[in-house]
This record gives structure tokens, C-alpha cells and sequence, in this order.
């Protein structure tokens, strides 16, 4: 049986390896995140309004609570969906 050579070097997750993400350095002299920057906050959400996880962005764990918490205060305020 012929081996399918699109690329993407198998493993489980094989048809998601070829798109990637580029990770958000934005967060390098960042103190603290707010939530009322909408658009700043957007850089970390997926098309569907999904969190982009930590692995991806390059954020530390306190910046990505502090991120997760102003996404959350923001669609439950209204600035986001």
C-alpha cells in the first residue's frame, strides 16, 4: 500500500501539524492585561472565539490567567464574542 506523502510527518494529530500558528510576542513589557483592549485580547482567540493555549501564544502562566480572565470579563461585559 502507497504511503500518502502530504507532509505533515504523522503522529496523531497528523492533518493539524502542517498550520501552525505564529506565537504573539506582544507580551514581552507587558505588566498587566486589560481587559477593555478588545482588539489586544483578539490576538489570543481562534476564529470559533476559542482561548489560544499558552504553548502557542509564548505567554507565562500568570499572563495566561491574567489573559483567560480579561477574555472572560470581556464577552461577559459585552466588548467580545
Amino acid at each position: 500500500m502507497a504511503r500518502d506523502d502530504r507532509g505533515g510527518g504523522g503522529g496523531r494529530n497528523s492533518r493539524f501539524t502542517e498550520v501552525r500558528k505564529k506565537r504573539v510576542r506582544e507580551l514581552d513589557g507587558l505588566k498587566r492585561i486589560d481587559r477593555g483592549d478588545h482588539e489586544f485580547l483578539r490576538n489570543f482567540l481562534t476564529e470559533q472565539g476559542k482561548i489560544i493555549p499558552a504553548r502557542l501564544t509564548g505567554a507565562n502562566p500568570s499572563q495566561q490567567r491574567q489573559i483567560k480572565r480579561a477574555i472572560r470579563r470581556a464577552r461577559v461585559m459585552g466588548f467580545m464574542m
